[in-house]
């Protein structure tokens, strides 16, 4: 018998790999002769380097960046085998984790660091550029990465917009930056939210990194200029994309300066890391994530496993810290059985301080349960 462990991270609690191991010692327990492989995965946002460096070919790339705020760090990301492909993890440079609690404003911080990133892969001759986005503390719409990347941003009187999202109202002119003509961009992007409106960039994510109602006012006016300002002058709609909200609107932002392919990042990983090959040799799939609900529908990891593992037919469980909303819609995707891993009335901080050993013990009960019935 072959099992596969596919799950995403446990967000403020367990890394993905951590994730596996601990489902893995509960499969162990119940039967230590089986072949257990652990498949530690990503939507294409924070984590991604991590399964990449495990299971791609190539390697980690730092390089000198800033955060968020514009303070000197160093930052890496995924080159691969080729030299001509780089994943760049906006996460690591202008994520929400880089930031203490009371420096999270998304009325001035920047994506500048990522382009820092970017510029550098480029530098080093990649002409494909792939940008995993999720866990950001901006609300710019990828205005710093243009601006690292040479590109102009200008007010009125002809000065440079100074960074951060709510910059963008003065926004006057754009003038695009040379030399990146023949890279190409694609974005793993793992939501389906717009730029604007009351499902958009400013107003879902925009509390999360900090924002106040009058900051989430100022930013949805601030996208709502800039979003004209890239119709006018660069052509291209960014308003009513599915998924341009995301990151910010740094989906929206790099469709309007280059042009970029905007892609489910779960798909994204899956075609590189042959996923589907791996979930078509396997007997039983187990995926795991902190919460599962409605919401996880748009390209979350365990959705994308239990689609996979349905159209080869294979038993697929789900392991969940929590589980929201209605779970019919979730079984149609593909599980055979979702269990959240709580085995009494627990707080969330005990939740997350114990979320391995939960874990582990949800594993073997569930394996063991499917043994038996497999006797029978």
């Amino acid at each position: 018998m072959q099992l596969l462990i596919v799950p995403d991270s446990f967000k403020e609690s367990l890394p993905a790999t951590e994730v596996a191991s601990a489902i893995k010692r509960g499969i162990k327990r119940i039967n230590n002769a089986l072949s257990v492989k652990c498949l530690p995965f990503s939507d294409g946002g924070e984590g991604a380097l991590t399964v990449l460096e495990k299971h791609a070919n190539g390697k980690r790339i730092s390089c000198k960046t800033v955060n968020p705020t514009g303070q000197a760090i160093t930052a890496d990301y995924f080159l691969f085998e080729d030299n001509a492909t780089a994943w760049i993890e906006l996460s690591q440079a202008s994520g929400l984790a880089l930031l203490e609690e009371g420096d999270r404003n998304p009325t001035i911080s920047s994506t500048f660091g990522t382009g820092l990133q970017i510029k550098h892969a480029i530098e080093q001759g990649c002409t494909k550029i792939i940008l995993g986005i999720g866990g950001s503390a901006t609300n710019d719409a990828g205005a710093g990465i243009f601006q690292a990347l040479g590109g102009k941003l200008t007010d009125k009187n002809g000065n440079d917009l100074e960074k951060g999202g709510t910059a963008l109202a003065t926004l006057n002119k754009i003038v695009l930056p040379k030399g990146l003509d023949k890279i190409q961009w694609e974005i793993a992007c793992d939501v389906d939210n717009p730029l604007l409106g009351s499902n958009g960039a400013s107003s879902v994510y925009g509390p999360q990194k900090g924002a106040s109602p009058k900051d989430v006012a100022m930013l949805e006016t601030s996208l709502t200029h800039f979003s004209n300002c890239v119709k006018e002058q660069l052509k291209c709609d960014i308003e009513k994309v599915t998924g341009g909200g995301a990151a910010g609107g740094t989906a929206a932002g790099m469709l309007g300066f280059f042009k970029a392919q905007l892609i489910p990042g779960f798909h994204l990983l899956a075609q590189l890391l042959q996923l589907e090959k791996h979930i078509k040799k396997a007997d039983l799939v187990f995926t795991a994530e902190g919460k599962i609900d409605p919401q996880s529908l748009q390209g979350k990891v365990p959705i994308g496993v239990a689609r996979l593992a349905k159209k080869h037919h294979t038993p697929c469980v789900g392991l969940m810290g929590a589980i929201e909303g209605p779970i019919a819609p979730l079984y149609e995707e593909g599980f055979s059985g979702l269990f959240s891993i709580q085995n009494g009335p627990i707080s969330l901080t005990e939740s997350k301080s114990n979320a391995a050993i939960l874990l582990e013990e949800t594993a073997a009960r569930v394996f063991a349960y499917h043994q038996n019935i497999q006797s029978l």
